[in-house]
């Protein structure tokens, strides 16, 4: 590939790109429906709610100082500006105001989701060439794992758009440089101020995400590589050290004023995922997952044009550095020949040392090389999730382009309809995994949230941070309703990596036998004690709610043989009474009468299939109902 001149987009049409985009970064914000993974809320809203409201879990991670407030921090402003505005219009109604608070974490993430395939889009113009930039940006909106993560409110979403932003910036070499004793060696042209900008969005990423800083150790060695004078090496160096302590001194003046003490939480987040390897308690994965499931859940049918363009650079590297090797072997031997007076008869001249690389195979070399021992270094870590290398995407998606404008003797109108071919097979992708793989989880927080008037207890028995909570909920304690959830703390107590892999979390406990712990940590069920009018309150962890949600699998075990009750077709369940009326048992049967009940409140379709079988079935919510709601349901 020819290396192209790097090129500005026009102010206008940049503000004008990202006006289109941004609009469909916001359909797409507005439009996502399902769950991905807990630390969407637990990581992120639920920390920044609880900072302007005052309510919201506290997972162990912000016990333990794991986390840095910076990221919650944007969250919880936005809430205290929008909480303001609905105060400012008067608007009070609990529904509306908790929908309109709902989607305001989407909208902002809609931002930075659109700077990120701003910036992908001109990362590649810049390395690659205006026609690139444009396959870029499209292969960026096209990707299904985009429209599915991006607007999301994953440290890991923002760490990918700053990361993207941060590269743009990054002094990439722009020209060839002369070959002639004492010239500079790849120039670093980028002006002082891109370098600057860069560190310190590279900075904000490793803030966001410690791992991050592996992107950055690739690149800055290739930058220092670069360079050709001490004094330049010294240069880069300070830059990145005054930058870095810059950001890390600031971000810890945060962190003290929300845990109220010093403290350093990248360290002990990497003190806890890598050398106690505590991150493992929520799953291991086999050393090949990145290469073998990773990459083809992120780049869907990107993956083979981008494994290929990584190939085609290393190939083109390999043969520049193979001719020179042998290039400069017979420039000595032609030396050492005319000092021995040897005839020459066939002289050759060097051809043109590797320092001429194109200025874009150079930079597709350190992206490629990016890529490759980032996933390698993220291979040693046991607990692996797709989107710990969500950063590469952009990267990927760069190559990809590189790849599809690559690909010789072909017709435009050909190139064109290959891009758009991919493009058209994530489109289902993304529909399934935004519109109905776990949906039932988020379907059925919003369903509570808009019925809170009709509930004052609510209890969740599912593995845990199977749904959102206090900031999609928003239900403050204070107005008298209590929620609970089982928990999954890790083992932090324990030393032994053998105690660590025998513990049981309590969900674990449960799932392992629910009746039993059901009779150990409730008190006696609804209508099943000595007076059927009344619930029992006992001394026990938790009390029945007046709304139970769990997942389908678990619907016939904790409802026929714990309570005691026949499903039927599952829209209704009565409990015995103490008064032993005996009615008919096995399938549709009515179990007696009884003062009090639980009945099908409503069910929440979740997904058709799931790795975690705990989370088999639709979402269901049960209600408690008193004799008088009894009459009211009936009528």
């Amino acid at each position: 590939m020819s290396s192209p001149q790097p090129h500005t987009p026009k102010a206008f049409s940049v503000e004008l790109l990202y006006v289109f985009v941004l609009s469909i970064r916001i359909v797409n914000a507005v439009s996502v429906r399902t769950f991905f993974q807990p630390d969407e809320y637990y990581q992120a809203l639920e920390p920044a709610w609880r900072l302007i409201f005052g309510d919201g879990w506290v997972t162990w991670e912000w016990l333990e100082k794991l986390r840095s407030i910076a990221h919650p921090m944007l969250f919880a402003m936005l809430y205290k500006a929008t909480n303001e505005l609905l105060d400012l219009f008067k608007i009070t109604n609990f529904v509306t105001r908790g929908e309109v608070l709902n989607v305001a974490p989407r909208l902002l993430q809609a931002f930075f989701a659109t700077a990120g395939d701003i910036y992908t889009f001109r990362l590649a113009r810049r390395i690659l060439g205006d026609e690139a930039g444009w396959t870029a940006l499209f292969l960026s909106m096209g990707s299904a794992f985009h429209w599915f993560c991006s607007t999301r409110t994953f440290s890991n979403s923002l760490e990918t758009s700053i990361t993207i932003i941060a590269l743009y910036y990054w002094p990439w070499p722009t020209r060839h440089v002369s070959s002639e004793k004492g010239a500079r060696n790849w120039a670093i042209d980028a002006p002082e101020t891109d370098l600057k900008l860069s560190l310190s969005l590279a900075a904000v990423a490793c803030i966001l995400r410690p791992t991050n800083v592996l992107i950055w150790a690739s690149l800055g060695a290739f930058l220092l590589f670069r360079a050709t004078s001490r004094a330049e090496r010294l240069h880069i160096v300070s830059e990145a050290a005054k930058t870095g302590f810059s950001a890390l001194l600031l971000n810890s003046l945060l962190d003290r004023r929300f845990y109220g003490e010093f403290t350093f939480p990248p360290y002990t987040f990497l003190k806890f995922n890598l050398l106690q390897s505590l991150s493992s308690f929520y799953g291991r994965s086999p050393w090949h997952y990145y290469f073998s499931q990773g990459l083809p859940l992120l780049m869907t049918t990107y993956t083979p044009l981008a494994i290929h363009e990584i190939s085609s650079v290393f190939e083109k590297v390999s043969d520049v550095l193979i001719h020179n090797t042998e290039s400069r072997a017979a420039a000595l031997k032609l030396l050492e020949d005319q000092k021995e007076g040897k005839p020459i008869t066939n002289p050759t001249a060097p051809p043109k040392p590797i320092k001429e690389l194109s200025p874009s195979l150079s930079a597709r070399l350190q992206l490629s090389l990016t890529v490759i021992t980032t996933i390698i270094a993220y291979s040693f870590i046991p607990h692996k999730e797709v989107r710990f290398i969500y950063p590469l995407l952009p990267i990927l998606i760069i190559l990809t382009s590189s790849a599809v404008h690559g690909i010789k003797n072909i017709s435009h109108k050909t190139r064109q309809r290959i891009v758009i071919g991919m493009v058209i097979v994530n489109l289902p992708i993304a529909w399934y995994s935004t519109q109905l793989h776990q949906r039932g989880v988020i379907d059925v927080v919003n369903y509570l949230r808009r019925d809170v008037d009709n509930w004052h207890s609510l209890g969740f028995l599912m593995p845990c941070h199977s749904t959102p909570w206090q900031s999609s909920l928003q239900v403050p304690s204070r107005r008298g309703r209590t929620m609970w959830a089982l928990t999954c703390e890790p083992p932090l107590h324990l030393s032994t990596q053998k105690e660590r892999e025998e513990y049981l979390d309590e969900a674990d406990v449960f799932y392992q036998n629910p009746t039993k712990f059901l009779e150990e940590n409730f008190p006696t069920p609804p209508a099943k004690g000595r007076n059927p009018k009344k619930r029992m309150f006992e001394e026990k962890r938790y009390q029945w709610p007046d709304r139970l949600v769990f997942f389908g699998v678990l619907e016939r075990e904790v409802m026929r043989s714990y309570l005691g009750v026949g499903v039927g077709n599952g829209t209704e369940i009565e409990i015995e009474s103490e008064k032993g009326e005996e009615g008919k048992t096995g399938e549709g049967a009515v179990v007696g009468e009884s003062e009090s009940r639980y009945t099908l409140c409503h069910r929440f379709f979740n997904s058709h299939f799931h790795d975690d079988s705990r989370r088999v079935g639709d979402v269901v919510v049960y209600c408690l109902q008193t004799p008088e709601e009894e009459k009211a349901w009936s009528a």
